[in-house]
């Protein structure tokens, strides 16, 4: 069994490294704006369809410790799954079934992620406090040279179509239009335009998610990402839903997600290299975390 670090330790965890502030780093903030790169939680958001839904409950009000103090206080009862609005996937929230050759089987032994294509068996990983192995609690707060792939705005729309599958020639011509590179250690964030269908509570954001598909997961991992974004559900095109390329990246190389990302300030202003940072909370046990990511440029 892993133990989680102590609060102040950091170790690198899947192919995020310790987390360093550069001069390389620093060196791409030229006017300092910061983006925000967070949705709105609120209820209704759409989410996966077995996860509970976003609710916010007043449990104190103003005005309810009248006869205790002068002083007046509000506060409130959230409930939400770890993958609501805008969040990063742990290493231990998705597995493959494997055989024992180690072949995808649907009868198969369900194995996480144990370093680069190395496996551990899940069953033995999660306790009564949740996961044991890679839990978001074990991820290091992330400072790193992200990139916005706009392939909505490279393709001449606002939103790509329903269950589009990006390919990796599509990312590659946009990074050209974009005169952007992928350099090792990069977080790649795509934008597909699938927000508005997010902001008007349109059911295809869950069902129909337009997405990068496995042969574009390749290209980027071998070019060096180290962290997939994207401003929809689940950074894959979705169907099918057999989780290709989170198996690929998650389990198979340790790369994490960011989903539900708010990219529409960095498109319009054509902001397509930043200073990444996102720091997760320290949940023990949990397979993800809400997070509020910003960019600065």
């Amino acid at each position: 069994m892993m133990t989680a670090a102590k609060p102040g330790q950091f170790a690198a965890y899947g192919t995020l490294p310790m987390p360093r502030l550069t001069p390389e780093l620093m060196g791409l903030v030229k006017t300092g704006t910061v983006y925000s790169l967070a949705v709105v939680w609120d209820e209704g958001i759409p989410v996966p369809a077995p996860m509970v839904p976003y609710t916010l409950s007043p449990r104190l009000r103003h005005g309810d410790l009248r006869d205790i103090a002068p002083a007046s206080a509000a506060a409130e009862a959230i409930t939400m799954a770890a993958h609501t609005g805008t969040h990063i996937d742990a290493l231990c929230h998705i597995g493959e079934m494997q055989d024992a050759n180690g072949q995808v089987s649907m009868d198969g032994e369900v194995k996480l992620y144990g370093g680069e294509n190395c496996f551990v068996p899940a069953a033995e990983q999660v306790g009564y406090h949740g996961q044991n192995h890679l839990s978001i609690v074990d991820m290091p707060p992330i400072i790193t040279r992200g990139i916005l792939i706009d392939i909505a705005r490279s393709k001449g729309v606002d939103v790509l179509p329903n269950e589009y599958m990006i390919s990796s020639a599509e990312i590659q011509d946009a990074l050209i239009a974009q005169d952007t590179l992928i350099t090792p250690g990069t977080a790649v964030i795509i934008r597909t335009g699938f927000y508005q269908h997010l902001v008007t509570g349109d059911p295809v954001y869950r069902d129909s998610v337009a997405g990068i598909g496995l042969e574009a997961a390749h290209w980027l991992q071998q070019h060096g990402m180290i962290l997939a974004g994207a401003d929809n559900m689940t950074v894959e095109a979705m169907p099918p839903m057999d989780h290709a390329v989170h198996r690929y990246l998650l389990v198979h190389h340790g790369i994490t997600h960011l989903e539900n990302l708010y990219l529409e300030e960095l498109a319009a202003k054509q902001v397509y290299e930043f200073l990444l940072i996102v720091t997760p909370l320290r949940l023990q046990g949990a397979t993800g975390s809400w997070v509020h990511p910003i960019a600065i440029a």
